[in-house]
């Protein structure tokens, strides 16, 4: 199932999520939130950078399928995602 969203910027591996080498992927300046429909889901947040584009190369193996799960799911389960600026960063 989902981690709730606060525990997974914590699983990135790799020290190139996006590709130019220029984000820090153990803190990474923006986070795409999936927002649950129903009351008391736990919502996802994934790193990307401040366009939404998520490096899933940099994603290790569980959030990148809850990412998947989560992109094939909205509609159903979560709200079309937001891409979110990490405080401090």
């Amino acid at each position: 199932m989902l981690k709730p969203h606060h525990e997974t910027a914590a699983l990135m591996e790799g020290p190139d999520a996006f590709g130019g080498g220029a984000e820090n992927p153990a803190s990474p300046s923006h986070l795409l939130h999936f927002e649950p429909l129903a009351a008391g889901d736990a919502g996802l947040d994934v790193p990307c950078d401040p366009q939404g584009r998520v490096g899933l190369d940099g994603l290790g193996a569980q959030l990148r399928n809850d990412y998947f799960f989560a992109r094939t799911l909205i509609g159903r389960l979560f709200a079309a995602p937001t891409v979110r600026s990490v405080a401090g960063a």
